[in-house]
């Protein structure tokens, strides 16, 4: 008897896709940060790191 071979994967968030085949990058990112301050200095860091490769990718010269 043949297995049905057709079947897919579906993910519904890119967080469930990151989980699954990249689990320690998963890990670093989804730390829990209690502190305020904390978190806004982490969140405008990765803000600020966005910003930095859309300027790169569209090699605009600051």
């Amino acid at each position: 008897m043949k297995k049905n071979r057709t079947r897919t994967q579906e993910f519904h968030s890119l967080k469930e896709f990151e989980k699954k085949y990249y689990p320690e990058s998963f890990k670093k990112q989804s730390i829990e940060i209690s502190d305020p301050n904390t978190l806004g200095t982490v969140l405008a860091r990765e803000s600020l790191n966005k910003f930095k490769h859309l300027i790169q990718k569209q090699n605009v010269s600051v």
